[in-house]
């Protein structure tokens, strides 16, 4: 499970201007047609869409590389910019260890940028086909207990805000927490800077493990360099890795994973053959031994799409109890779940809306299909997570399905005004406010 180069295509791109143009994210669960789809090259030119009547009246969104399930562009009847041409390496700084980039630079991109150079990421998201901007404004995460968010990591950011200045924000800035998690209802984001480390390798480790006793033994985790597993549900099965940094020569890539286990972790399943294909896919996950990797390889999950899902962040003192809970739902029938659950870790940080702010935190990942055929399919069953985790002092991730409010969501934050404050006062009129994200903070 460590390659994501078999993931479908994001949305298509284009370039110049294209009118009612239709536009959906990778899962195809969020759709619409939009007033207007741009690529501009310049910032004078993306000054120009955000200054322009009739885009401030029908509302901007800019489209990343479209990984969110949640309904962050809100595509129909408004403007799109598409900032594929602002991508690639700034400059890499050595003496700061700090790398800027481009706001449409893929992390892929990134990573690959860094190694030549010899640097990396202190942490990598589990996939890495989103844009930087994108994984930075919703709190995307790694793998670490060490490491925060891949917002944590932003020292510096550049934007284009709605009254057209360009606003640099720096370590200096009260407002630099408010940026790092900004679900892109602050302005366009140009560039952002990166602390980096030096390139390394790390060894990883993949075993099977009875999941009563990894959540038995849970505090293990709060240790690891990287780590997290995999429960597959109607089994008590889990397969946990590890991943720590080394100095032996790199192993054969194991590649993708082979027909068979992908078969049997396909998402389709129904529940009474869920246990005994999971039951398989564990047993051959199980074999995978140990690897050695450049660092941002080894930390890359495989996600066959396509799929819609939920992420709850709960603190790591609940974790054991929450996922306990989400067994317990799985097995009296209510809810099917027949795609393995991700659960990762991060360390506390200090984004205002970051899910991990101030805690250490466990993140409980659910997919479930999403098919033309039955497109609604997995509303019920991902709102069935949402309510078990909820419970847990869980906090959604930014990017994924979930079904709560404003006003829920804000006792869950502290800074949760604060960050008001911030977007009206960048965005008044509420230009880049789409529809769920006006939900949110609108109502």
């Amino acid at each position: 499970m460590t390659d994501a180069s078999r993931l479908t295509p994001g949305p298509a791109v284009t370039t110049g201007e294209h009118r009612r143009t239709a536009w959906s994210n990778w899962s195809g669960a969020v759709r619409g047609i939009a007033d207007r789809l741009l690529a501009p090259g310049t910032t004078d030119q993306l000054r120009e869409i955000v200054l322009d009547d009739t885009a401030r009246a029908h509302g901007i969104s800019v489209v990343g590389s479209g990984h969110s399930y949640a309904n962050l562009v809100a595509p129909s009847g408004r403007t799109l910019i598409d900032l594929r041409e602002h991508r690639g390496v700034v400059a890499v700084d050595p003496a700061a260890m700090t790398v800027t980039v481009k706001s449409g630079t893929t992390m892929r991109e990134l990573n690959r940028e860094l190694a030549a150079a010899g640097f990396a990421l202190p942490n990598q998201s589990a996939i890495d086909e989103q844009t930087v901007a994108g994984a930075v404004a919703t709190a995307t995460h790694g793998s670490s207990p060490r490491q925060g968010t891949l917002s944590s990591h932003v020292v510096a950011a550049r934007i284009l805000t709605a009254d057209g200045q360009v606003r640099t924000i720096t370590q200096d800035d009260p407002e630099l927490d408010g940026v790092r998690v900004h679900l892109g209802c602050l302005g366009v984001v140009l560039d952002l800077t990166f602390t980096i480390v030096p390139g390394h390798r790390l060894r990883k480790v993949v075993l099977r493990r009875s999941l009563p006793d990894v959540l038995a033994g849970l505090d293990e985790f709060r240790e690891v360099h990287f780590g997290g597993f995999w429960w597959y549900p109607h089994t008590s099965q889990a397969i946990v890795w590890k991943a720590a940094p080394t100095n032996e020569p790199p192993t054969p890539s194991p590649g993708p994973p082979g027909a068979l286990l992908s078969a049997l972790c396909n998402n389709s399943w129904p529940p009474r053959a869920a246990g005994a294909a999971h039951y398989a896919a564990a047993l051959a996950a199980g074999r995978g031994g140990a690897q050695v990797m450049r660092c941002d390889e080894a930390l890359l999950h495989h996600l066959p799409p396509p799929v819609q899902g939920t992420e709850y962040s709960v603190p790591f003192e609940r974790a054991a109890d929450a996922i306990r809970a989400l067994v317990r739902e799985v097995r009296r029938g209510g809810l099917r779940v027949c795609a393995p659950v991700d659960v990762r870790f991060t360390a506390a940080d200090t984004a205002w809306l970051s899910p991990s702010r101030q805690a250490t935190t466990c993140h409980i990942g659910v997919t479930h299909p999403a098919t033309a055929r039955d497109p609604q399919r997995w509303v019920a069953p991902l709102r069935a997570v949402d309510s078990v985790l909820w419970e847990f002092e869980g906090r959604p991730h930014w990017a994924k399905v979930h079904s709560r409010t404003g006003q829920e969501l804000a006792a869950r934050y502290p800074e949760w005004d604060r960050f008001q404050d911030l977007r009206r006062a960048w965005d008044p009129d509420g230009v880049f406010l789409g529809s769920h994200l006006r939900e949110l903070f609108e109502r």
